[in-house]
């Protein structure tokens, strides 16, 4: 059982399932099938379903149950967390996925992460008019090509690994939440709507997944961290 205070993060490739998402599938529960089968494009479900295997299986090995029996509802802004099994001080968790790759943060304080593909943005400068504070749309404007690519996704994903670590989501503007615009400094939150005490109480730590740009918000002091690939490997581990 995770009993610790450590950051862990899961990342895997739908690439390393191939040949398996209809056994993965049929393992998940009636309700989690059916969500499933509602998505029409195939690598989006795909992403689903593996979401959904590595966190039944990580979150159950560290609370010591099995993937199947575990049960989850939604907090009052959306946000998931553990239903069942009862027990005290929960882990808590979140999902993202971009592309190829589908991240798992587990830990004991609010948590939330982002990854995004490292790829061409080519509204980048429309977008950050719109969602970017001045600071975070110069350190934009002032870089060209790949470089420029870099930025946006670092600050995007600032953000929206606060928001998710807070369970707002879409409930709060991108551009109140103020990041580091510097891409050489380390990530941090600087303000939340103009309050650099809220902010103040949350650690950015960026962390490197092939190919793509991913940060994870947590609350309090930097944790100590630890990442790991799932691979099918993982999936015969108890």
């Amino acid at each position: 059982m995770m009993i610790d205070g450590t950051l862990r993060l899961w990342w895997a490739s739908l690439t390393d399932f191939d040949g398996l998402f209809e056994g993965l599938t049929a393992e998940l529960p009636g309700q989690e099938r059916e969500r499933a089968a509602r998505f029409r494009i195939e690598t989006a479900r795909h992403r689903f379903v593996l979401a959904r295997t590595v966190l039944r299986h990580e979150l159950g090995a560290a609370i010591g149950a099995e993937p199947h029996t575990l049960g989850f509802v939604a907090s009052d802004h959306g946000k998931p967390c553990l239903a069942f099994p009862e027990i005290d001080n929960p882990p808590t968790f979140n999902l993202s996925h971009s592309g190829d790759l589908v991240l798992l943060a587990i830990a004991r304080v609010d948590v939330g992460v982002d990854v995004e593909n490292l790829r061409s943005i080519p509204k980048a400068e429309k977008l950050a008019h719109r969602f970017f504070s001045p600071a975070e749309r110069k350190s934009v404007f002032e870089l060209g090509g790949e470089a420029r690519d870099h930025a946006f996704l670092r600050i995007w994903t600032q953000k929206e690994a606060y928001l998710k670590a807070t369970g707002l989501g879409v409930g709060m503007e991108l551009r109140r939440v103020e990041t580091e615009p510097d891409p050489g400094a380390h990530p941090r939150v600087l303000s939340i709507s103009g309050d650099p005490e809220e902010a103040s109480r949350w650690t950015l730590l960026e962390v490197e997944v092939p190919g793509a740009v991913c940060t994870v918000a947590v609350r309090g002091s930097k944790p100590a961290l630890e990442i790991r690939r799932f691979t099918p490997a993982n999936l015969g581990r108890r």
